[in-house]
């Protein structure tokens, strides 16, 4: 990471605190610090350093924080760790004044990436909640010290290769920190709108009748969409009190069957299409990435066939990490849909190879 610059101004690392102070010192009256939470950003992606100091400056603004950027090489030669601080701020009111959240950098080579649980506790601001967004590949839970102690552990299943090991080093990090830890998929707040778009799918009395009635799923996702098919039939599982019987198969609560499927299309990304069938009707929602809407099909024997849109919200990381800390809570449903999608690609050898 030599060719590396780090955001703001270059600090030793035993002098941080007080090059904070200073930097509030030099505003005069003009600028407020605000904070709500911690936020750390671990990342191994030399080029998220830039990525991830544009999207604090842009949901600073919406959401203050002090973030704490994180930038490791576990595997470099050299043994060092180097610092810089800045801010972001935003105008609040007319009155001339701004409110901003710190960012406090980090770059951490070879063998001091070890010490990341001393980076992180040492420059936490006070006891607010401590949000860590590990943008790496989950290892296991090798050090209980940093997972036991953060409250929401942010992460993207969308980004995995490998969903199943991941999701299993996920939930024995999360177990670490017994109900202290909520775990927060940003896949699944990105699901938001689908999810929205299935349960309008039924708003008319002639579909909501056929909903009980369903006989095939299909969704049809493009190179990186794997979990996020297989959370979205987890949801939809749980739902509808489905469980996962024979590979390729839910069973409801009364016996019957209900085949589903995950197909891969051309696009990259995540889910493409949904259709839901109960016989001879049809669903089928189908996103248009160009015009930033749900395309909605309803087809019910005598019925006239109908078609809507529907508004799909903006998937940009910003927005994205924004809803998720606006949200709060614990995510129940998302557990629950969690186990469903792990019993579906632990068990089913029809899910193609999404490598």
């Amino acid at each position: 990471m030599e060719a590396l610059i780090g955001p703001g101004i270059p600090v030793e690392i035993g002098q941080i605190d007080r090059e904070l102070g200073k930097l509030w010192e030099s505003s005069g009256d003009t600028r407020t610090r605000a904070s709500l939470i911690n936020l750390v950003i671990y990342s191994e992606a030399p080029k998220a350093l830039a990525t991830n100091t544009e999207m604090i400056a842009a949901i600073a603004g919406q959401y203050a924080c002090r973030a704490i950027l994180i930038l490791a090489d576990p595997q470099a030669a050299g043994c060092r760790t180097r610092a810089w601080i800045d801010a972001h701020c935003r105008l609040l009111g007319q009155g001339g004044r701004e409110v901003c959240s710190e960012q406090i950098t980090f770059l951490i080579d070879g063998s001091h990436c070890a010490a990341l649980p001393g980076i992180v506790f040492s420059h936490l601001d006070s006891d607010l909640p401590l949000c860590l967004w590990w943008q790496a590949g989950f290892c296991g839970p090798t050090d209980e010290a940093l997972w036991a102690w953060v409250d929401r552990l942010i992460f993207d299943s969308a980004v995995w290769s490998d969903p199943a090991s991941q999701w299993d080093c996920v939930c024995k990090i999360g177990n670490l920190g017994k109900e202290r830890t909520v775990l927060c998929d940003l896949n699944w707040t990105r699901l938001i709108p689908w999810r929205s778009a299935l349960a309008a799918e039924f708003d008319h009395a002639a579909a909501l009748a056929r909903l009980p009635e369903l006989t095939s799923l299909h969704v049809r996702t493009g190179s990186g969409g794997l979990a996020s098919a297989c959370l979205l039939l987890g949801w939809l599982a749980d739902r509808l009190d489905w469980t996962p019987s024979n590979p390729g198969e839910f069973l409801t609560g009364s016996g019957r069957r209900v085949t589903w499927e995950i197909s891969q299309a051309p696009e990259d990304g995540g889910i493409v299409s949904v259709e839901a069938c109960a016989g001879d009707a049809c669903f089928r929602i189908a996103r248009q990435e160009d015009a930033g809407l749900f395309r909605m099909g309803v087809q019910v024997p005598g019925f006239p066939v109908s078609g809507h849109t529907l508004r799909a919200t903006a998937e940009r990381p910003a927005d994205t990490l924004v809803a998720e800390l606006s949200r709060g809570g614990r995510h129940p449903l998302y557990k629950r849909a969690l186990a469903i999608a792990r019993q579906l690609l632990q068990g089913s050898s029809d899910i193609p190879d999404f490598g």
